[in-house]
């Protein structure tokens, strides 16, 4: 019976689809002919350069020159293109001996042997090919001898790949490529004619279009998507952004090959979130805690229990189960609200805790410092404005320094250590000498600071924290390991990536509100969550993608012998996931996380969105890319996402190496504005500058003097025709990042004076004398740390501006504005 065929052409094969290539092809093939890289031998690498790095006698700029210029005397001496690599050595290495070339080469085919494996669904094409009886041959553009690539498939994926192969046909041996006519010659040496051949490749020029045009039937091995494609070229900018500099190959990417497969089959924008980001790296994640655990162990004998810290140890526990949990694993509630207050039970606890703390919001700390809520309402008071919270911190300092207090908050805290240890004793029992593990996502291994020694002395055991990202800023001796931390990656790099980490935390974690207390037995008491359910759904299927990508990779797809690098391998490659997501997110990413909200977890109820891309552009037109400073959202890269990728990249630079740069570093250039102040009884004149932002539009910043009630802007000096976005009030201090950076802000009016309106916002100066006068707001006047922010954009200049103000005798009013421009 004849196999139905498909009712319309289809020229692209997927990966996973590659083990059923054959139904795909019409009877009488006699031929599997298949390309070699990136179709049977994949690369753990990005890119092929990459793995020059790890030569030893060549930089990667001189072996990429080497073969091009090897290329070109080919061309030019002989008249082709397709050389050798020993060609290329001599090129590379012109002054070294026949036997230093030689070993040269060998050292690079043994770095490309370690860096590539056989693609499963490949080889599971190549066995069903031979049980149907067809030959199987590899057809390569490459400078390599048939030779060389036996040998490099033989030590990549062992005997029995290279055994299912009959025969090789490479370019360098040919002298031509698949696109110039190596395809042809294949046919005339295995004597079959085209429409016997089915022939796959990656390459649609080399290996589809050159095929179908000696009418050989082949199929397009597509690996990634476009999005997919874009994503991991953005992972590979990002880990050269890393910045870590080793004599080995660059750019792993060891998830590569399971995304291949997995990704096409992902239902949804929100498994697939999962899958491509979640998945490597908590994959790497649970591969880098087996390991630890099993040093732990030969260190310090006994078992090593797993205590899953929830609620961020949520996803990490679940990707152990699904992979097979070690023989002692527990879930336990330890936040940093109760392991704070279980450590109070000392003088110098107590007085350390408090006396760094004091400045937060006096109601939650005085919770924190375990006051009764009765307590608090009447020592603390109400707390909701500034100067509620500035007297209630007066008060709560002077009540913290009382002996009795401390005797109080000490006894509550033994308490509260002794709930706690009855908690980790009924999640799970160890024994004296066993480890007790901590996961956790990170990153400070605050809890583990807190609760450390406590821990190790109720149950004589070692203590040991495990994170997926440590950045501890305190030496505290303590037994604390991250998968990325400070021993692979420098401070810098570990501070960019805290700075956008509640995303990740908001992912793993799952739908518990946080544990203020427990019960004699060791229960949980938890608060609400106030997390919306839609959120808890979501996190849900993200989750459920990453469990599904961990299970692929350790189904296994790539047949190989020993990996020299497979640990580097798969934190480098959670880094390079993790980074590109956090700083250079895609919007079918962020679709799924718009309406996302991230709860602080310090005892207080206070959530804050993790984005606001409306925000964002109103901050970017206001202040650049300095409206991030002092943000309280959480995923502040996420809001540029529309934004062009010289500004990204320019965030993540910025953030990744922690330039330090001021606002007044950001332009070199600026408009001078003339302006005049109107008071009660005086005016003053002086000339202000307008400074770039964003899309062209500038900002105007005017301290307000004392005494002035209004503010007027000489637009017609500089401007024939301008675009006047917004006109508000705010507070200096948000240029030194302020929270108030966050807040919207109140839009003034305006008097126009030689001014006429086009259009909503579109103004044309009718004279050089045409003004803007704002008036100074309620509460504003007399206010040197109040300012007015004018946001305008030059459409035509004035070719000769008039920007001198008119001489005055400076009053004290104008000389203070000249100051607190210069301050801000």
């Amino acid at each position: 019976m004849q196999k139905p065929k498909p009712a319309t052409p289809n020229i692209a094969i997927l990966p996973q689809e590659m083990p059923n290539a054959l139904e795909r092809a019409d009877d009488g093939i006699k031929v599997l002919s298949l390309d070699c890289f990136d179709t049977l031998l994949w690369r753990d690498c990005h890119a092929p350069s990459d793995l020059f790095t790890a030569l030893p006698q060549l930089s990667v700029g001189q072996r990429m020159s080497s073969e091009q210029n090897a290329r070109k005397a080919e061309t030019t001496l002989k008249k082709r293109n397709e050389v050798a690599i020993e060609a290329i050595y001599e090129q590379a290495l012109p002054n070294a001996t026949g036997v230093e070339r030689a070993n040269a080469i060998e050292a690079e085919l043994d770095t490309e042997a370690a860096s590539c494996f056989a693609f499963g669904p490949t080889v599971e094409l190549m066995r069903k090919a031979k049980a149907a009886g067809l030959k199987v041959i590899i057809v390569s553009d490459t400078y390599l001898s048939v030779r060389q690539l036996r040998k490099l498939i033989e030590k990549a994926a062992g005997d029995e790949v290279v055994g299912l192969i009959d025969r090789f046909f490479v370019s360098s041996e040919a002298g031509i490529s698949k696109s110039q006519g190596l395809l042809q010659k294949v046919l005339k040496t295995c004597k079959v004619r085209p429409q016997e051949v089915l022939h796959i490749g990656d390459n649609r020029k080399a290996d589809f279009e050159a095929s179908r045009a000696l009418g050989v039937p082949a199929l397009h091995l597509v690996q990634f998507s476009d999005t997919a494609s874009q994503r991991l070229r953005y992972e590979r900018a990002c880990h050269q952004l890393i910045g870590d500099v080793r004599e080995d190959v660059r750019a792993l990417m060891p998830h590569r090959a399971v995304l291949a497969c997995e990704e096409p089959k992902a239902t949804g924008q929100t498994s697939a979130l999962g899958l491509n980001v979640l998945g490597p790296v908590f994959y790497a994640f649970d591969q880098w805690l087996r390991k630890e655990s099993k040093a732990l162990q030969n260190e310090h004998g006994g078992t090593v229990h797993w205590l899953f810290m929830l609620r961020d140890g949520h996803l990490p526990h679940i990707i152990h189960e699904a992979l097979g949990a070690e023989d002692s694993t527990a879930l336990v509630e330890i936040s940093r609200f109760v392991s704070i207050a279980a450590s109070l039970t000392t003088r110098e606890a107590y007085t350390q805790y408090y006396s760094t703390e004091l400045g937060r919001k006096p109601s939650t700390l005085a919770r924190q410092m375990l006051f009764t809520e009765e307590e608090i309402t009447h020592i603390v008071g109400e707390d909701k404005t500034q100067e509620q919270m500035l007297e209630g911190s007066y008060k709560l300092a002077a009540e913290l320094k009382k002996g009795q207090r401390q005797k109080i908050i000490s006894r509550r805290a033994k308490e509260r250590a002794e709930r706690l240890i009855e908690h980790v004793r009924s999640r799970v029992n160890p024994t004296a000498g066993d480890t007790l593990m901590l996961v956790d996502l990170g990153y400070n291994g605050s809890a583990q600071s807190h609760v450390d020694q406590l821990l190790s002395d109720a149950f004589n055991c070692h203590v040991a924290g495990r994170y997926l990202i440590l950045r501890e800023l305190t030496a505290t001796g303590l037994d604390k390991k991250g998968l990325i931390d400070q021993r692979h990656y420098d401070l810098e790099l570990i501070e960019a990536l805290c700075g956008n980490v509640a995303v990740i935390e908001q992912l793993a974690t799952c739908e518990l509100g946080s544990v203020v207390d427990f019960t004699p037995k060791g229960e949980p008491i938890r608060e609400e969550t106030g997390i919306k359910g839609g959120q808890s759904d979501v996190r849900n299927r993200v989750q459920a993608g990453a469990v599904r990508y961990a299970k692929a990779a350790e189904a296994g797809i790539e047949i190989r012998g020993k990996s020299p690098h497979r640990n580097r391998a798969l934190r480098e490659g959670a880094l390079g996931a993790l980074s590109r997501f956090m700083f250079l997110p895609h919007a079918s990413e962020l679709k799924v996380l718009t309406n996302f909200e991230h709860d602080v977890n310090m005892g207080s109820e206070r959530k804050v969105p993790l984005f606001d891309a409306a925000h964002a552009k109103e901050g970017m037109r206001r202040r650049g890319l300095f409206y991030m400073q002092g943000s309280a959202r959480m995923f502040l890269p996420a809001e540029l996402e529309n934004e062009d990728i010289h500004t990204r990249l320019s965030l993540l630079v910025q953030k990744r190496f922690g330039l330090g740069l001021r606002y007044s570093d950001t332009s070199q250039t600026s408009i001078a504005i003339p302006a005049f102040f109107v008071g009660a009884s005086d005016s003053a004149q002086t000339v202000v500058q307008a400074h770039p932002t964003h899309e062209g539009y500038y900002s105007v910043r005017v301290p307000v003097p004392k005494d002035a009630l209004n503010i007027g802007l000489g637009v017609g000096s500089v401007f024939e025709w301008f675009e006047l976005k917004s006109i508000s009030a705010a507070s200096v201090d948000t240029l030194r990042g302020g929270l108030a950076n966050d807040e919207r802000v109140d839009e003034l009016g305006a008097q126009f004076d030689g001014l006429k309106v086009h259009a909503p916002g579109i103004h044309e100066c009718t004279g050089s004398a045409a003004f803007v006068l704002v008036k100074v707001p309620q509460g504003g006047k007399g206010d040197a740390s109040k300012m007015i922010e004018i946001v305008l954009r030059p459409l035509i200049r004035r070719r000769s501006p008039v920007i001198e103000p008119v001489p005055v005798v400076p009053t004290p009013s104008a000389r203070s504005v000249q100051q607190e421009e210069h301050a801000a």
